[in-house]
């Protein structure tokens, strides 16, 4: 019995697409035609007459669902890598906050979510904002908001957060994947601890790995994100917490606005560090 191409070619085929980790339906369909183009399967074959044959030799498909929109993934591997799948959702996204640390082996913490994070294509520009005690208390008063664009898959917790448009500063490459610096993870952290439990667990993290973080860069980082809130001291108030000097903060301590702020939204009760003016 005569073999159709695809039977022919199997080969050749399954090494194609056993190059990638993870394939989008968009890939699969992009492969299907460098196929028939060099002969290697019938040009009448449908994308789903394809699919089917490659599902019968064993393609796995993994999918999450990120505000109403089903995200799919194709994979020959067995044994299913959270970083690899979530490497594949969104390009020009990187891993970031604890999930950055985790993957350059300096943390093990929140290792059941994996951040991922795409920097906005036009910044947004702060301008002339002028912040009051009253704006920031009540802001700090309510409930946290948390992003919408999460599932889970595989005992995960999968979210996606968009970012400020820095030319991805202090994004680097690790291990093939694309992360935060520690110091940038450092910022992202401390500006979002509404996904980390709670600022003590931060400064736990953090204290473990103190001789990683450069406090210039982190310093560039806040500049970079050009913040409505006073980050400079807050980062200030962290990196004493996490066991730097008074004397090393002096650049944060410069750049500290006349107002309070917060480590955190909807605490029942605070301390207040004067000298970096932060309830806590």
């Amino acid at each position: 019995m005569k073999q159709d191409y695809f039977t022919f070619n199997k080969e050749d085929i399954l090494k194609t697409i056993q190059a990638y980790e993870f394939l989008s339906q968009e890939q699969l369909k992009e492969i299907l035609e460098q196929l028939k183009d060099k002969s290697l399967v019938s040009s009448s074959l449908s994308y789903n007459s394809f699919l089917l044959k490659l599902i019968d030799k064993g393609l796995i498909q993994k999918s999450i669902t990120i505000r109403g929109h089903i995200k799919t993934r194709y994979t020959f591997s067995q044994d299913f890598n959270i970083y690899d799948f979530c490497n594949s959702l969104e390009k020009n996204s990187f891993f970031s906050m604890s999930t950055a640390l985790n993957i350059q082996g300096l943390s093990d913490f929140r290792e059941e979510y994996i951040f991922v994070s795409k920097e906005r294509s036009t910044k947004i520009e702060q301008g002339n904002v002028t912040l009051t005690q009253e704006n920031i208390d009540n802001a700090f008063s309510k409930k946290p908001r948390r992003t919408n664009a999460y599932d889970k898959i595989d005992n995960h917790v999968v979210v996606l957060l968009e970012a400020n448009k820095t030319d991805t500063f202090e994004v680097i490459e690790y291990n093939g994947y694309r992360v935060s610096s520690v110091n940038r993870a450092f910022v992202e952290m401390i500006t979002n601890v509404q996904y980390l439990q709670s600022s003590e667990t931060i400064i736990e993290v953090f204290t473990k790995i103190k001789e990683k973080l450069n406090l210039d860069t982190i310093y560039t980082i806040i500049e970079k994100f050009d913040f409505i809130y006073p980050y400079f001291q807050l980062a200030g108030f962290y990196l004493e917490q996490i066991g730097f000097l008074k004397a090393e903060l002096v650049k944060f301590y410069d750049k500290k606005s006349k107002l309070n702020f917060y480590t955190q939204k909807n605490k029942n009760h605070y301390e207040f560090d004067e000298y970096w003016k932060v309830y806590y």
